[in-house]
């Protein structure tokens, strides 16, 4: 449904934005170097602060992006409520990350005051534009001329339902046409002859009628019923649009694209974005750098405990599984007896936990050094490689072993859907006090399902109050 037009708005607005921050950085500047603010500083000439108006661009742009701020919100006080709270984050974190480049670069030279004039300035300007683009789109959406007249057509219920949710989004611009004799109830299934005249029907109104487009709306639509006309409406240059209905099938994303010849439809469980991706993966990149040279640091120290306490190597390595069943080696610091799998198998009955995963309170096959390394999550440190390898994130679901696995039901692999995370809900949740693989599954799947950067965020802040806390 125009899809052209509403990328193109978009890329205005991405424009816009950046035309928008580019004189709000230009006009903190000057606001801030006038002597109204007696007792500060004057700043170094404009040119030191160039390079950091490029990459405030760069920063910003990517921010708006990522903070949903170019999805249209409709016309309601939420909406409106929603501009305010979008914006909020972008300066915020475009704040966060400039401060970071000045700390990292040590540059003494940029004024810090400045950075707070630029985000509340910018903040200002991009709210002010955001607020006179929503109502411009508003104003336009009651304004006839600019409207296409569509045609629609379908059963009841899908129709009721399209007509309620296009007029919540006016920047489809459509001029709807309806006629009853063109709307079934859904119950209703017609046979050749008569499909044959509801065509003719709807082929004599455009004949008669101003209509830019026809939209096909059924709850169960067989696309060779249509064929014919969509090839009608074809010849006669009226673009047509066919409602894919999904919603008896249970995801949570669906979209359609074009791939060569084939019109294709996706259904997916979750949908990040490729910004999302990225901020993630340069989060575990990071993350896994840092770790592996702290981890280096350990091994020092904790390689000849572990040699001198128990016999057997420094690093425990056991397959899991990964992301979609992906096998890789994981590894931790060794805090078992050698035997511990064949020892397992006597010590099934006592296992706490209620479904695949073996958990022992008292557990005879952990060394003393085992339990102050648990204790303290060092035996964890060595993660941080398979984060680094891309084997596992930061943040994530617990990695089961091929024996759990292989005695999962089907909802219980939708915890793999996302790469297995060196900690997660589950850790942060209370673990010990959870004995119930089920509700593992369900902070797992509740993750992935709330996903976002804020959430890894506030996941790992309690992760390291769980740890100075004791387990």
């Amino acid at each position: 449904m125009n899809r052209r037009r509403r990328v193109f708005v978009r890329n205005a607005l991405m424009a816009i934005d950046g035309i928008v921050t580019f004189f709000s950085f230009i006009v903190a500047y000057y606001v801030r170097n006038t002597p109204f603010f007696f007792g500060l500083k004057a700043l170094f000439p404009f040119s030191n602060y160039f390079p950091y108006l490029l990459i405030s661009l760069v920063f910003w742009l990517l921010l708006l992006r990522f903070f949903n701020n170019y999805a249209f919100l409709g016309g309601g006080k939420k909406s409106w409520r929603r501009i305010f709270v979008n914006l909020l984050p972008v300066e915020l974190v475009g704040l966060a990350l400039l401060t970071m480049i000045l700390f990292f670069l040590r540059d003494q030279i940029i004024s810090r005051t400045f950075l707070l004039f630029f985000a509340a300035i910018n903040y200002l300007m991009l709210l002010t534009t955001k607020i006179l683009t929503m109502a411009y789109f508003l104003r336009e959406g009651k304004i006839k001329k600019y409207h296409r007249r569509a045609l629609l057509v379908g059963n009841r219920r899908s129709v009721d339902y399209f007509l309620s949710t296009e007029r919540q989004m006016p920047e489809l611009l459509f001029d709807i046409v309806t006629q009853s004799d063109f709307i079934i109830n859904a119950d209703v299934v017609l046979n050749e002859k008569e499909q044959e005249e509801l065509s003719e029907a709807i082929l004599d109104f455009i004949w008669n009628n101003v209509v830019d487009e026809v939209i096909f709306a059924y709850s169960d639509l067989n696309l060779a019923s249509i064929s014919s006309l969509v090839t009608e409406c074809g010849r006669m240059g009226i673009s047509v649009n066919v409602v894919l209905n999904t919603s008896n099938i249970e995801f949570r994303k669906s979209e359609v694209d074009v791939v060569g010849p084939f019109n294709i439809i996706t259904f997916q469980t979750f949908d990040y974005s490729p910004v999302q991706r990225l901020v993630k993966r340069l989060t575990d990149i990071s993350s896994g750098i840092i770790g592996t040279l702290i981890c280096s640091l350990l091994f020092i120290v904790i390689a000849p405990l572990i040699k001198l306490t128990s016999p057997g190597p420094i690093l425990f390595r056991q397959v899991r599984k990964g992301k979609n069943g992906r096998n890789f080696v994981l590894l931790k610091f060794r805090t078992m007896c050698l035997d511990a799998e064949e020892q397992k198998r006597s010590l099934l009955d006592k296992n706490e936990m209620q479904g695949q995963i073996f958990k022992m309170k008292h557990d005879p096959r952990i060394t003393p050094l085992g339990n102050f390394l648990r204790k303290t999550s060092l035996d964890e440190w060595p993660q941080f490689i398979n984060i680094l390898r891309g084997d596992m994130s930061l943040v994530g679901t617990r990695p089961p072993t091929v024996e759990e696995f292989g005695s999962y039901k089907n909802y219980h692999r939708r915890r793999l859907s996302v790469k297995p995370g060196l900690t997660g809900l589950w850790q942060v949740s209370g673990r010990n006090d959870i004995s119930d693989f089920e509700e593992i599954v369900k902070l797992d799947t509740w993750y992935i399902d709330h996903w976002s950067i804020w959430l890894d965020l506030k996941i790992i802040l309690k992760t390291f109050l769980v740890l100075f806390r004791g387990r």
